[in-house]
């Protein structure tokens, strides 16, 4: 297919219910979706073929929008089974460590000493895969984005030279290389990242997912998926998690300062809440008995708050600290490009304040929001009403006139009929779009899954 081709062929009139024609009636009454995104790696780019990559998508699930995982973390890919389903030239991948996969102009990273760090494998690097993807994108039709993904910065200089970036936990020990949003220099690092993206590339959006507050003590899933959490995931009941909150970050001399400026008294909240923490970090038996009861109870979240208040001020600063930070974000790349969107991945979606994710206070900093919900890869049906009360759940506290993303796992354990069920929740929801999680790991008949979803939902793009 030559180029003409391709982009004739991309640009045309998306028919999802080709297999039969629609009625008068159904085509007035079809709800539109105005974008479906993909998300793209590097390696994908380098082993299948940019270009081949979106006709799959567009034909299988009438992709519009295609985003880089321009600064990408540590894990395992396919995340969630063995081996690739499509992948001609390897079974599986292993990235490096918080590798940026474009070309940084380090004017934008002045301010900083923490620049990004870029490939060492000879498949990647010295290609500026972001510019390759944008330019098929365009010639496509498609929106453009990139992604700031889960971390910025990797493990070894977190360790070493960038330590004094990392946030800290109540004793102050660091917290694995979760960058602390209120540090100056991890500031101005993530800063530069979104200021060089938006002014020399051509994109519609930046997204990211970025760690923000550890909301606890992190801890490593086992399994032949092993992973990071950075929460409290393992908290055993619910007011065991918020109280645990004190376990996570941040605790630093920057988060001090800040604190401060904004005239809370952060050494009384310490001292206050260092019991707190000395109970659920290293119990003496009259700590464990208290522990025990508290299990045995049903004392809820509010309760602890009521005892604690200086947990509440100190979660209420995690959240003015986390929106000032994308407020400089925002701020930032409008005076480049006005009409740029900043997207929120909220892969958060139980209990995100206790991160410092606050949907009411973010809003005015950010174009739109994309719900990382993947319930469909659970393989169990009734987990998607989880996902529809997480999508409720974004749209009360931001707002029904932000744009929202609906994200669709079509990994396994997705089956296609929890996919089409997941679209159709969407839709229910308010979802504006689908993005699709993710492309790497998805068998052809997940892709396909999406399409026929939409029509369930009487849905087109």
């Amino acid at each position: 297919m030559n180029r003409r081709e391709f982009a004739s062929t991309f640009a045309a009139p998306l028919c999802l219910a080709a297999a039969q024609p629609l009625s008068p009636a159904r085509q007035r009454a079809l709800k539109r979706f105005t974008e479906i995104a993909a998300s793209l790696y590097a390696w994908d780019l380098a082993d299948e073929g940019v270009e081949p990559v979106l006709e799959t998508l567009r034909e299988t699930t009438g992709a519009n929008s295609a985003y880089l995982v321009a600064l990408m973390h540590w894990e395992k890919r396919p995340l969630t089974d063995f081996y690739y389903p499509h992948n001609a030239k390897r079974k599986t991948y292993f990235p490096e460590d918080s590798r940026a996969y474009w070309k940084p102009n380090l004017d934008h990273y002045k301010s900083t000493r923490i620049k990004p760090r870029l490939s060492d494998r000879e498949e990647l690097k010295g290609k500026d895969w972001l510019d390759i993807l944008i330019r098929a994108s365009r010639k496509a039709g498609w929106k453009t984005g990139a992604e700031i993904s889960h971390t910025v910065l990797d493990l070894e200089r977190a360790r070493g030279e960038c330590s004094y970036a990392v946030q800290r936990d109540i004793y102050g020990n660091p917290l694995a290389q979760l960058i602390c949003p209120n540090q100056p220099d991890a500031r101005g690092y993530l800063i530069g990242l979104f200021t060089d993206l938006v002014t020399n590339y051509d994109l519609d959006f930046v997204q990211t997912c970025l760690v923000p507050f550890a909301s606890g003590r992190l801890r490593t899933s086992a399994g032949p998926f092993a992973f990071q959490t950075w929460g409290a995931g393992g908290a055993a009941t619910p007011v065991e998690k918020t109280l645990g909150t004190v376990l996570g970050g941040c605790w630093c001399s920057s988060c001090e300062s800040a604190a401060k400026a904004q005239g809370v008294d952060f050494k009384s909240l310490r001292k206050a809440l260092m019991p707190v923490a000395n109970t659920l970090d290293h119990p003496g038996p009259a700590e464990g008995h208290h522990l025990a009861k508290m299990r045995a109870s049903n004392i809820t979240p509010t309760a602890a708050l009521l005892r604690h208040p200086e947990l509440f001020e100190w979660l209420k600063f995690r959240c003015a600290s986390l929106t000032a930070m994308f407020r400089d974000v925002h701020a930032a790349i409008t005076r480049i490009k006005p009409k740029i969107d900043l997207r929120l991945n909220a892969y958060i979606y139980d209990d995100w304040e206790l991160s410092g994710i606050d949907f009411a206070a973010l809003r005015p900093y950010l174009g739109s929001i994309r719900s990382s919900n993947y319930d469909e890869q659970s393989g169990v049906a009734a987990q998607l009403e989880h996902k529809r009360k997480f999508l409720m759940a974004v749209r009360a506290m931001a707002g029904d006139d932000i744009h929202f993303l609906s994200a669709i796992g079509i990994r396994p354990k997705a089956t296609p009929e929890l996919i089409r069920k997941g679209v159709v929740i969407s839709s229910q929801c308010g979802a504006d779009g689908l993005s699709l999680g993710h492309y790497d790991g998805a068998p052809l008949a997940n892709l396909e899954a999406i399409r026929q979803g939409l029509a369930d939902a009487d849905a087109t793009i």
